[in-house]
């Protein structure tokens, strides 16, 4: 299963969106442990329902996790400033 980390610049949020559960996660410090730690549990994961809706429908694709892999980070810069606004590291 793949997990999209996407981040919403007019809201200034972070979701999590799992399409094969068709739900979405709110991301807080947490929640992006889990999200890059070794191995993920995104099975036990739920959140609000997102029906239809693809990870692109809530804003920029930062990286993507498959359960049995690595964090694939498509966004750099963005995603260095999302560590640092959550874990305080990043640069």
């Amino acid at each position: 299963m793949i997990a999209y980390f996407v981040h919403n610049k007019k809201d200034q949020t972070d979701t999590i969106v799992l399409t094969e559960f068709r739900c979405s996660v709110s991301v807080d410090a947490k929640r992006l442990r889990e999200f890059i730690s070794a191995n993920p549990s995104f099975k036990g994961w739920s959140g609000d329902a997102c029906g239809q809706l693809s990870p692109e429908d809530y804003g920029t694709i930062v990286a993507t996790r498959d359960d049995c892999g690595d964090v694939n980070v498509i966004n750099e810069s963005l995603w260095h400033d999302r560590m640092n606004h959550y874990l305080g590291i990043g640069r």
